[in-house]
């Protein structure tokens, strides 16, 4: 099964049989509330402040940055480094790849500013759930990019990430976009659903490519 809590943002909380992994919690000055929750294992892509927010996290926990493989209790986890943007002044991020046991290979872009390299490709293998930016920013994939990579990966599910909601600080981000110029460049080469809350338990994923728009909880 599938199970995550979409939190807002990039930040996501899986939950592989006991074991919690948190990626990329947002400092709250995003606009967007962040809730203070036990997790396991933290994974922070970069050190940027809406996506390294680890005081977000009650009781210990471990925190996971870099790109070394490694094994997290039954989790798989591929590292592997991609830049931020495409003239380098942002530096590098990290791209993790989850996997427990025979379940679903689940691959999150953190702020991914361009296409995957052959060696990318290569180092980060076969996915079958892509969380992917989709608001441009000014600093990582827009609507095009992002279905761009998704060629590249060939997810069964994609589930849009980053991007403008009515919580998200204009100040802050003024070049976001909302998910409509994604949506309307996904209509006819994926089916589009909607789950019903944040929370998505999935038994299996679906036959056809499919983008899963995922309510944001906080």
């Amino acid at each position: 099964m599938l199970h995550f809590e979409y939190y807002a943002h990039a930040c996501f909380l899986f939950h592989f049989g006991d074991t919690t992994v948190l990626i990329d919690p947002y400092n709250p000055e995003i606009g967007h509330k962040m809730p203070i929750r036990p997790a396991d294992y933290v994974c922070v892509s970069h050190d940027h402040f809406d996506h390294n927010y680890v005081a977000a996290v009650s009781g210990r926990t471990s925190i996971v940055r870099g790109s070394v493989n490694r094994q997290l209790g039954p989790v798989k986890v591929t590292a592997v480094l991609a830049e931020h943007d495409d003239d380098g002044e942002r530096g590098l991020v990290t791209l993790f790849k989850f996997q427990a046991g025979e379940g679903p290979r689940i691959v999150h872009l953190a702020d991914l500013g361009g296409p995957l390299s052959a060696e990318q490709l290569d180092e980060l293998g076969g996915c079958d759930v892509l969380l992917a930016p989709v608001g441009g920013c000014g600093n990582t994939l827009d609507a095009a990019t992002a279905l761009r990579v998704a060629d590249q990966l060939k997810p069964r599910l994609l589930i849009p990430m980053h991007y403008r909601t009515p919580f998200l600080s204009r100040t802050l981000f003024p070049e976001c976009d909302n998910l409509e110029p994604f949506l309307k460049q996904a209509k006819g080469r994926y089916k589009i659903e909607k789950a019903p809350e944040g929370v998505v338990r999935l038994e299996k994923l679906p036959e056809q490519a499919t983008v899963l728009l995922v309510p944001h909880l906080y």
